[in-house]
Protein backbone atom coordinates (compact mmCIF):
# COMPACT_ATOMS: atom_id res chain seq x y z
CA UNK A 1 0.00 0.00 0.00
CA UNK A 2 1.32 3.39 -0.82
CA UNK A 3 0.27 6.58 0.65
CA UNK A 4 0.95 10.08 -0.34
CA UNK A 5 -1.60 12.69 0.20
CA UNK A 6 0.15 16.26 -1.22
CA UNK A 7 1.14 14.44 -4.54
CA UNK A 8 0.25 12.07 -7.72
CA UNK A 9 0.30 9.05 -5.90
CA UNK A 10 -2.35 7.62 -4.45
CA UNK A 11 -2.71 4.13 -2.26
CA UNK A 12 -3.11 0.74 -4.07
CA UNK A 13 -4.62 -1.58 -4.15
CA UNK A 14 -7.47 -0.02 -2.87
CA UNK A 15 -8.81 -3.03 -1.80
CA UNK A 16 -6.49 -2.74 1.43
CA UNK A 17 -7.40 0.81 2.51
CA UNK A 18 -11.00 -0.47 2.30
CA UNK A 19 -10.48 -3.78 3.95
CA UNK A 20 -8.58 -1.52 6.85
CA UNK A 21 -11.70 0.73 7.73
CA UNK A 22 -13.91 -1.98 7.05
CA UNK A 23 -12.40 -4.05 9.83
CA UNK A 24 -12.49 -1.28 12.45
CA UNK A 25 -15.92 -0.78 11.77
CA UNK A 26 -16.77 -4.46 12.82
CA UNK A 27 -14.69 -4.30 16.19
CA UNK A 28 -16.68 -2.02 18.04
CA UNK A 29 -15.48 -3.33 21.75
CA UNK A 30 -11.83 -1.99 21.98
CA UNK A 31 -10.41 1.64 21.18
CA UNK A 32 -7.31 3.62 20.96
CA UNK A 33 -7.43 7.47 22.14
CA UNK A 34 -6.91 10.17 20.91
CA UNK A 35 -4.55 11.23 23.60
CA UNK A 36 -2.49 8.58 23.12
CA UNK A 37 -2.17 8.91 19.57
CA UNK A 38 -1.07 12.98 19.52
CA UNK A 39 0.13 13.93 23.26
CA UNK A 40 2.59 10.70 23.23
CA UNK A 41 1.63 9.79 26.52
CA UNK A 42 4.20 8.03 28.77
CA UNK A 43 2.71 7.80 31.87
CA UNK A 44 -0.43 5.90 33.06
CA UNK A 45 -4.18 7.04 31.42
CA UNK A 46 -2.18 9.69 28.89
CA UNK A 47 -0.02 11.87 31.54
CA UNK A 48 3.21 13.81 30.01
CA UNK A 49 6.32 13.03 31.65
CA UNK A 50 8.19 16.84 31.05
CA UNK A 51 5.18 19.33 30.22
CA UNK A 52 3.93 20.80 27.19
CA UNK A 53 6.32 20.99 24.02
CA UNK A 54 8.61 18.64 25.47
CA UNK A 55 9.87 14.96 24.31
CA UNK A 56 7.92 12.28 26.39
CA UNK A 57 10.84 10.57 28.07
CA UNK A 58 11.24 6.92 29.60
CA UNK A 59 8.07 5.93 31.17
CA UNK A 60 9.94 5.72 34.67
CA UNK A 61 12.01 8.41 35.07
CA UNK A 62 10.48 11.43 36.39
CA UNK A 63 6.99 12.31 37.84
CA UNK A 64 5.28 10.81 34.91
CA UNK A 65 1.91 12.49 35.89
CA UNK A 66 2.27 16.06 36.17
CA UNK A 67 1.20 18.27 34.00
CA UNK A 68 -1.50 16.47 32.73
CA UNK A 69 -2.53 14.26 35.87
CA UNK A 70 -1.89 16.96 38.79
CA UNK A 71 -3.87 20.72 39.49
CA UNK A 72 -1.23 21.97 40.89
CA UNK A 73 -0.84 25.89 41.12
CA UNK A 74 2.37 27.24 38.87
CA UNK A 75 4.78 29.93 39.99
CA UNK A 76 4.11 31.89 37.19
CA UNK A 77 1.03 33.98 35.45
CA UNK A 78 -0.52 32.07 32.26
CA UNK A 79 0.96 32.94 28.73
CA UNK A 80 -1.65 31.63 25.96
CA UNK A 81 -1.94 34.24 23.56
CA UNK A 82 -3.29 32.18 20.56
CA UNK A 83 -5.92 30.53 23.23
CA UNK A 84 -7.09 34.51 23.97
CA UNK A 85 -7.20 34.76 19.87
CA UNK A 86 -9.38 32.03 19.20
CA UNK A 87 -11.92 33.10 22.08
CA UNK A 88 -12.58 36.13 19.92
CA UNK A 89 -13.20 34.14 16.23
CA UNK A 90 -15.86 32.26 15.48
CA UNK A 91 -16.14 28.96 16.60
CA UNK A 92 -15.49 27.31 13.94
CA UNK A 93 -11.67 28.28 13.33
CA UNK A 94 -8.77 28.43 15.61
CA UNK A 95 -4.76 28.78 15.50
CA UNK A 96 -2.12 27.20 18.02
CA UNK A 97 1.72 27.85 18.18
CA UNK A 98 4.84 26.32 19.06
CA UNK A 99 8.36 28.04 19.23
CA UNK A 100 11.43 25.68 20.60
CA UNK A 101 14.84 26.79 21.02
CA UNK A 102 17.50 24.33 22.31
CA UNK A 103 21.69 24.63 22.81
CA UNK A 104 23.15 21.49 22.96
CA UNK A 105 27.15 20.56 22.01
CA UNK A 106 28.82 17.17 21.27
CA UNK A 107 31.78 16.25 22.09
CA UNK A 108 33.70 13.82 20.65
CA UNK A 109 30.45 12.93 18.73
CA UNK A 110 30.57 9.65 16.54
CA UNK A 111 33.13 8.82 19.39
CA UNK A 112 35.70 10.55 16.83
CA UNK A 113 38.09 11.87 19.19
CA UNK A 114 37.93 15.79 18.69
CA UNK A 115 35.39 15.97 16.80
CA UNK A 116 33.89 18.61 18.34
CA UNK A 117 29.97 20.81 18.09
CA UNK A 118 27.96 23.54 19.86
CA UNK A 119 25.07 24.84 18.15
CA UNK A 120 21.40 25.98 18.62
CA UNK A 121 18.22 24.53 17.21
CA UNK A 122 14.77 26.89 17.05
CA UNK A 123 11.51 25.28 15.68
CA UNK A 124 8.77 27.40 15.14
CA UNK A 125 5.45 25.64 14.33
CA UNK A 126 2.13 27.57 13.13
CA UNK A 127 -1.72 25.53 13.34
CA UNK A 128 -4.71 25.70 11.82
CA UNK A 129 -7.80 24.19 12.34
CA UNK A 130 -11.14 24.59 10.75
CA UNK A 131 -14.29 22.56 12.67
CA UNK A 132 -16.21 22.53 9.37
CA UNK A 133 -18.91 20.61 11.13
CA UNK A 134 -19.35 18.63 14.25
CA UNK A 135 -18.03 15.65 13.08
CA UNK A 136 -15.64 17.06 10.29
CA UNK A 137 -12.14 19.35 11.78
CA UNK A 138 -9.49 20.13 9.22
CA UNK A 139 -5.98 20.51 10.63
CA UNK A 140 -2.91 21.76 9.02
CA UNK A 141 0.43 23.14 10.75
CA UNK A 142 3.63 24.62 9.06
CA UNK A 143 7.07 23.98 10.37
CA UNK A 144 10.53 25.73 10.46
CA UNK A 145 12.97 24.28 12.05
CA UNK A 146 16.76 25.54 11.63
CA UNK A 147 20.34 24.82 13.04
CA UNK A 148 22.47 27.62 13.98
CA UNK A 149 26.47 27.74 13.77
CA UNK A 150 26.19 24.05 13.56
CA UNK A 151 29.21 22.56 11.31
CA UNK A 152 28.36 21.64 7.70
CA UNK A 153 25.90 19.95 6.37
CA UNK A 154 22.81 21.70 7.54
CA UNK A 155 19.97 19.18 7.22
CA UNK A 156 17.68 16.60 8.88
CA UNK A 157 17.19 15.76 11.82
CA UNK A 158 17.97 19.38 12.92
CA UNK A 159 17.48 21.47 9.39
CA UNK A 160 13.78 21.04 8.03
CA UNK A 161 12.63 24.42 6.58
CA UNK A 162 9.47 25.52 5.56
CA UNK A 163 7.53 22.31 5.91
CA UNK A 164 4.31 21.00 5.93
CA UNK A 165 4.19 19.11 9.64
CA UNK A 166 0.14 18.36 9.48
CA UNK A 167 -2.36 18.17 6.97
CA UNK A 168 -5.36 15.96 7.87
CA UNK A 169 -8.84 15.96 8.41
CA UNK A 170 -10.98 14.17 11.19
CA UNK A 171 -14.19 12.66 11.38
CA UNK A 172 -15.93 12.70 14.25
CA UNK A 173 -14.36 13.94 17.61
CA UNK A 174 -12.52 10.74 19.68
CA UNK A 175 -12.96 12.16 22.89
CA UNK A 176 -17.04 12.32 22.22
CA UNK A 177 -17.87 9.43 19.76
CA UNK A 178 -17.05 5.72 19.93
CA UNK A 179 -15.36 5.50 16.47
CA UNK A 180 -13.20 8.53 14.94
CA UNK A 181 -11.29 8.72 11.51
CA UNK A 182 -8.26 10.74 10.57
CA UNK A 183 -7.01 10.84 7.30
CA UNK A 184 -3.96 12.66 5.84
CA UNK A 185 -0.20 14.29 7.34
CA UNK A 186 -0.32 13.35 11.22
CA UNK A 187 1.37 12.37 14.34
CA UNK A 188 1.36 8.60 15.54
CA UNK A 189 2.30 8.04 19.10
CA UNK A 190 1.00 4.69 20.13
CA UNK A 191 3.95 3.49 21.70
CA UNK A 192 6.90 5.41 22.34
CA UNK A 193 9.39 2.43 22.52
CA UNK A 194 8.90 1.35 18.66
CA UNK A 195 6.17 3.63 16.75
CA UNK A 196 6.44 7.42 17.99
CA UNK A 197 6.72 10.75 16.62
CA UNK A 198 9.99 11.53 18.46
CA UNK A 199 9.81 15.46 19.10
CA UNK A 200 13.08 15.51 20.51
CA UNK A 201 13.90 16.06 17.35
CA UNK A 202 14.37 18.97 15.76
CA UNK A 203 12.36 18.30 12.72
CA UNK A 204 10.02 15.42 14.65
CA UNK A 205 8.30 12.72 12.81
CA UNK A 206 5.36 12.77 10.77
CA UNK A 207 3.12 9.94 9.24
CA UNK A 208 1.34 9.70 6.16
CA UNK A 209 -1.31 7.75 7.07
CA UNK A 210 -5.09 6.71 7.46
CA UNK A 211 -5.92 5.90 11.18
CA UNK A 212 -9.24 4.74 12.74
CA UNK A 213 -9.51 5.49 16.31
CA UNK A 214 -12.01 2.94 18.31
CA UNK A 215 -12.67 3.53 22.27
CA UNK A 216 -15.53 1.84 24.25
CA UNK A 217 -15.86 1.83 28.03
CA UNK A 218 -12.36 0.71 29.28
CA UNK A 219 -11.53 -0.82 25.64
CA UNK A 220 -9.60 0.99 23.21
CA UNK A 221 -7.97 0.25 19.81
CA UNK A 222 -6.34 2.03 16.97
CA UNK A 223 -5.57 0.67 13.62
CA UNK A 224 -3.57 2.35 10.93
CA UNK A 225 -2.28 2.54 7.60
CA UNK A 226 0.71 4.69 7.50
CA UNK A 227 4.22 5.79 5.60
CA UNK A 228 6.75 7.90 7.78
CA UNK A 229 7.47 11.18 6.01
CA UNK A 230 11.30 11.47 5.48
CA UNK A 231 12.44 15.31 5.94
CA UNK A 232 13.96 17.29 3.09
CA UNK A 233 16.19 20.43 4.04
CA UNK A 234 13.32 22.68 2.70
CA UNK A 235 10.01 22.41 1.15
CA UNK A 236 7.46 19.96 1.67
CA UNK A 237 8.62 16.71 2.58
CA UNK A 238 6.81 13.32 1.38
CA UNK A 239 7.64 9.89 2.05
CA UNK A 240 9.38 6.63 0.60
CA UNK A 241 7.31 4.81 -1.48
CA UNK A 242 6.32 1.32 -0.61
CA UNK A 243 8.26 1.89 2.58
CA UNK A 244 4.43 1.54 5.23
CA UNK A 245 3.85 0.53 8.20
CA UNK A 246 0.86 -1.46 8.73
CA UNK A 247 -1.07 -1.66 12.22
CA UNK A 248 -3.18 -2.55 15.41
CA UNK A 249 -2.88 -1.20 18.79
CA UNK A 250 -5.55 -2.14 21.39
CA UNK A 251 -5.60 -1.53 25.17
CA UNK A 252 -7.55 -2.39 27.96
CA UNK A 253 -7.95 -0.28 30.86
CA UNK A 254 -8.05 -1.63 34.42
CA UNK A 255 -7.84 -5.34 33.47
CA UNK A 256 -5.46 -4.54 36.78
CA UNK A 257 -6.83 -1.85 39.04
CA UNK A 258 -5.31 1.38 37.58
CA UNK A 259 -2.94 -0.13 34.16
CA UNK A 260 -3.05 -0.47 31.10
CA UNK A 261 -2.78 -3.97 28.73
CA UNK A 262 -1.82 -2.81 25.35
CA UNK A 263 -1.63 -5.74 23.00
CA UNK A 264 -0.35 -4.81 19.37
CA UNK A 265 0.74 -6.28 15.94
CA UNK A 266 2.84 -4.32 13.34
CA UNK A 267 3.12 -4.92 9.95
CA UNK A 268 6.83 -3.68 7.86
CA UNK A 269 7.20 -3.34 4.55
CA UNK A 270 10.53 -1.87 2.33
CA UNK A 271 10.86 -1.81 -1.33
CA UNK A 272 14.98 -2.35 -0.86
CA UNK A 273 16.99 -3.79 2.32
CA UNK A 274 20.29 -5.31 3.04
CA UNK A 275 20.56 -9.23 2.40
CA UNK A 276 23.15 -10.90 3.83
CA UNK A 277 24.91 -13.31 1.94
CA UNK A 278 28.58 -14.95 1.90
CA UNK A 279 29.63 -13.52 -1.12
CA UNK A 280 28.34 -9.80 -1.54
CA UNK A 281 25.74 -7.84 -0.02
CA UNK A 282 22.56 -7.58 -2.48
CA UNK A 283 18.71 -6.41 -1.82
CA UNK A 284 15.60 -7.36 -1.40
CA UNK A 285 11.79 -6.22 -0.45
CA UNK A 286 11.37 -6.20 3.08
CA UNK A 287 8.11 -8.09 5.15
CA UNK A 288 8.31 -7.72 8.60
CA UNK A 289 5.95 -8.45 11.50
CA UNK A 290 6.08 -7.55 15.24
CA UNK A 291 4.03 -8.95 17.62
CA UNK A 292 3.62 -7.13 20.98
CA UNK A 293 2.49 -6.51 24.21
CA UNK A 294 2.62 -4.06 26.98
CA UNK A 295 1.38 -3.32 30.68
CA UNK A 296 1.97 -0.42 32.69
CA UNK A 297 0.40 0.95 35.61
CA UNK A 298 0.80 2.15 39.28
CA UNK A 299 -0.03 0.40 41.69
CA UNK A 300 -0.57 1.10 46.09
CA UNK A 301 -0.69 4.77 44.51
CA UNK A 302 3.07 5.09 44.15
CA UNK A 303 4.64 2.26 42.11
CA UNK A 304 4.44 2.60 38.79
CA UNK A 305 5.63 0.14 36.80
CA UNK A 306 6.02 -1.02 33.06
CA UNK A 307 7.02 -4.28 31.36
CA UNK A 308 7.16 -4.82 27.41
CA UNK A 309 8.05 -7.69 25.06
CA UNK A 310 8.13 -7.70 21.52
CA UNK A 311 8.46 -10.71 19.06
CA UNK A 312 9.72 -9.88 14.95
CA UNK A 313 9.61 -12.21 12.46
CA UNK A 314 9.19 -12.69 8.12
CA UNK A 315 11.34 -11.90 6.03
CA UNK A 316 14.48 -9.66 3.88
CA UNK A 317 14.49 -10.90 0.80
CA UNK A 318 15.60 -14.46 0.61
CA UNK A 319 16.48 -13.89 4.87
CA UNK A 320 14.11 -15.09 7.77
CA UNK A 321 13.81 -12.59 10.41
CA UNK A 322 13.97 -13.95 13.70
CA UNK A 323 14.34 -11.18 16.70
CA UNK A 324 12.86 -9.96 19.75
CA UNK A 325 13.23 -7.29 22.47
CA UNK A 326 11.86 -6.56 26.00
CA UNK A 327 12.00 -3.93 28.07
CA UNK A 328 11.02 -4.10 32.11
CA UNK A 329 11.17 -1.49 34.97
CA UNK A 330 9.61 0.07 38.24
CA UNK A 331 9.55 2.98 40.35
CA UNK A 332 8.54 4.43 43.60
CA UNK A 333 7.49 8.06 44.45
CA UNK A 334 8.11 8.21 48.40
CA UNK A 335 5.64 11.23 48.40
CA UNK A 336 5.66 11.76 52.05
CA UNK A 337 9.40 12.50 51.99
CA UNK A 338 10.96 15.81 51.54
CA UNK A 339 11.59 16.53 47.97
CA UNK A 340 9.32 13.30 47.06
CA UNK A 341 12.49 11.11 45.70
CA UNK A 342 11.25 8.74 43.10
CA UNK A 343 14.00 6.01 42.43
CA UNK A 344 14.11 4.09 39.55
CA UNK A 345 15.74 1.24 37.80
CA UNK A 346 14.76 -0.58 34.02
CA UNK A 347 16.75 -3.48 31.93
CA UNK A 348 16.06 -3.64 28.14
CA UNK A 349 17.27 -6.28 25.57
CA UNK A 350 17.18 -6.11 22.14
CA UNK A 351 18.73 -9.42 20.11
CA UNK A 352 21.16 -9.24 17.76
CA UNK A 353 22.88 -11.58 14.57
CA UNK A 354 25.18 -13.91 16.34
CA UNK A 355 26.19 -14.97 12.21
CA UNK A 356 26.31 -12.76 9.95
CA UNK A 357 26.07 -15.52 7.35
CA UNK A 358 23.49 -17.89 8.44
CA UNK A 359 20.67 -16.39 6.13
CA UNK A 360 18.77 -15.15 9.31
CA UNK A 361 18.64 -11.43 10.29
CA UNK A 362 18.26 -11.52 14.43
CA UNK A 363 18.93 -8.03 14.49
CA UNK A 364 15.93 -6.60 16.38
CA UNK A 365 14.18 -3.64 14.40
CA UNK A 366 13.04 -0.64 16.51
CA UNK A 367 11.47 0.77 13.44
CA UNK A 368 9.75 4.34 14.44
CA UNK A 369 11.13 5.02 17.93
CA UNK A 370 11.24 7.87 20.57
CA UNK A 371 14.44 8.84 20.07
CA UNK A 372 14.93 10.80 23.33
CA UNK A 373 16.44 8.76 25.99
CA UNK A 374 15.38 5.41 24.80
CA UNK A 375 18.89 4.55 26.68
CA UNK A 376 19.63 7.89 28.12
CA UNK A 377 19.84 11.50 27.59
CA UNK A 378 23.04 11.69 25.22
CA UNK A 379 20.73 9.32 22.88
CA UNK A 380 23.41 7.95 21.22
CA UNK A 381 22.14 4.26 20.85
CA UNK A 382 19.42 2.55 19.54
CA UNK A 383 16.56 -0.48 20.48
CA UNK A 384 18.97 -3.54 18.97
CA UNK A 385 22.15 -5.38 19.71
CA UNK A 386 21.59 -3.96 23.05
CA UNK A 387 21.84 -5.02 26.76
CA UNK A 388 20.96 -2.06 29.23
CA UNK A 389 20.34 -1.42 32.65
CA UNK A 390 19.68 1.97 34.58
CA UNK A 391 18.77 3.01 37.53
CA UNK A 392 18.49 6.57 38.86
CA UNK A 393 16.51 9.10 40.93
CA UNK A 394 13.99 12.29 40.37
CA UNK A 395 13.41 14.48 43.39
CA UNK A 396 11.09 17.42 43.33
CA UNK A 397 12.62 19.98 44.81
CA UNK A 398 9.99 22.95 44.02
CA UNK A 399 6.54 22.85 42.76
CA UNK A 400 6.49 21.93 38.89
CA UNK A 401 10.48 21.61 39.21
CA UNK A 402 12.11 18.05 39.32
CA UNK A 403 15.71 16.84 38.49
CA UNK A 404 16.58 13.08 37.65
CA UNK A 405 20.22 11.94 38.04
CA UNK A 406 20.77 8.12 36.59
CA UNK A 407 23.66 5.79 35.43
CA UNK A 408 23.71 3.14 32.78
CA UNK A 409 25.35 0.15 31.69
CA UNK A 410 25.59 -1.24 27.65
CA UNK A 411 26.51 -4.58 26.44
CA UNK A 412 25.77 -5.85 23.03
CA UNK A 413 23.25 -8.52 23.04
CA UNK A 414 26.05 -10.38 20.03
CA UNK A 415 29.43 -9.30 19.68
CA UNK A 416 29.49 -10.07 15.85
CA UNK A 417 26.29 -7.66 15.15
CA UNK A 418 27.37 -3.66 15.28
CA UNK A 419 26.72 -1.06 18.02
CA UNK A 420 23.57 0.63 16.47
CA UNK A 421 22.36 4.41 16.58
CA UNK A 422 18.96 5.30 17.43
CA UNK A 423 18.14 5.45 13.74
CA UNK A 424 19.15 1.69 13.04
CA UNK A 425 22.28 3.09 11.28
CA UNK A 426 25.65 1.24 12.19
CA UNK A 427 28.47 3.18 14.33
CA UNK A 428 31.00 0.39 14.46
CA UNK A 429 31.03 -3.16 14.12
CA UNK A 430 33.13 -6.19 14.57
CA UNK A 431 32.36 -9.48 12.61
CA UNK A 432 34.54 -11.04 13.96
CA UNK A 433 33.69 -10.47 17.92
CA UNK A 434 36.94 -10.35 18.51
CA UNK A 435 36.47 -6.18 20.90
CA UNK A 436 34.20 -7.81 23.39
CA UNK A 437 31.08 -6.85 24.43
CA UNK A 438 31.39 -3.96 26.93
CA UNK A 439 30.00 -1.24 25.43
CA UNK A 440 30.21 1.60 28.31
CA UNK A 441 28.36 3.41 31.00
CA UNK A 442 26.76 6.87 31.27
CA UNK A 443 25.67 9.11 33.91
CA UNK A 444 22.97 11.88 33.40
CA UNK A 445 21.73 14.71 35.32
CA UNK A 446 18.55 16.88 34.23
CA UNK A 447 16.13 19.15 35.15
CA UNK A 448 12.91 20.52 34.24
CA UNK A 449 10.54 23.48 35.00
CA UNK A 450 7.12 24.25 34.60
CA UNK A 451 6.74 28.05 34.51
CA UNK A 452 3.34 27.85 33.42
CA UNK A 453 0.84 24.99 31.45
CA UNK A 454 2.53 26.47 28.54
CA UNK A 455 5.87 27.18 28.98
CA UNK A 456 9.01 25.03 30.64
CA UNK A 457 12.86 25.63 30.43
CA UNK A 458 15.10 22.71 30.53
CA UNK A 459 18.80 21.65 30.74
CA UNK A 460 20.94 18.86 31.65
CA UNK A 461 24.21 16.70 30.71
CA UNK A 462 25.16 13.41 30.00
CA UNK A 463 28.52 11.32 29.79
CA UNK A 464 29.28 8.57 28.40
CA UNK A 465 32.58 6.21 29.74
CA UNK A 466 33.55 4.20 26.82
CA UNK A 467 33.61 0.14 27.76
CA UNK A 468 36.37 -1.91 26.23
CA UNK A 469 34.23 -2.23 23.01
CA UNK A 470 34.64 1.41 22.51
CA UNK A 471 38.22 1.01 23.63
CA UNK A 472 39.13 -1.68 21.04
CA UNK A 473 37.16 -0.22 17.86
CA UNK A 474 37.14 3.46 18.49
CA UNK A 475 39.85 4.25 20.64
CA UNK A 476 38.25 5.10 23.45
CA UNK A 477 37.07 8.49 23.17
CA UNK A 478 34.34 9.35 26.08
CA UNK A 479 30.96 11.10 24.89
CA UNK A 480 29.77 14.34 26.51
CA UNK A 481 26.50 16.10 25.58
CA UNK A 482 25.30 19.32 27.26
CA UNK A 483 21.62 21.21 26.47
CA UNK A 484 19.27 23.84 27.26
CA UNK A 485 15.74 23.68 25.78
CA UNK A 486 13.13 26.43 26.25
CA UNK A 487 9.45 25.13 25.17
CA UNK A 488 6.22 26.79 24.60
CA UNK A 489 3.18 25.37 23.33
CA UNK A 490 -0.31 27.21 22.79
CA UNK A 491 -2.21 24.77 20.86
CA UNK A 492 -5.32 27.10 21.05
CA UNK A 493 -9.37 26.87 22.22
CA UNK A 494 -11.87 25.22 19.87
CA UNK A 495 -14.23 26.97 22.00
Amino acid sequence: MRFLFFGNSKCEPLARCTALLLLSAALPAMAQDDVTTQNGSSGYNGAWVTGPASNPLSFLNGAASRTTGINRPYDFADFAPMTALDQQLPSWIGFGLEERLRAEGMENQGFKLKDNDNYLLNRWRFLMQIKAASWLRIVGQMQDARAWFQQPPLQPPNTNRFDLKLAYAEFFDPEKKWISFRVGRQLINYNNTIIASSEWRDQGRSFDAVVTNLHVDRFRLGIFAASAVVPMDEGISHHQQGNNIYGMYGAIDNLVPTSSLEPFVLWRVEPSVSVETRSKVTTGHQSEQAYGVRWKGLAFNNFDYSIEGIREAGDNGTNAIRAWGTSEGIAYRFAPVFWKPRIFTQYDYASGDKNPHDGVRGTFDTMYPTAHDRFGISDQFGWQNIKAIRAGVTLEPHNRWTVTTQWLDFWLASATDSLYNTSGGSIVRNTAGTAGTHIGQEVDAYTWYEINRHVNIGFGVAHILAGQYLHLMEKGPNFTYPYFAFNFKDAGSTH
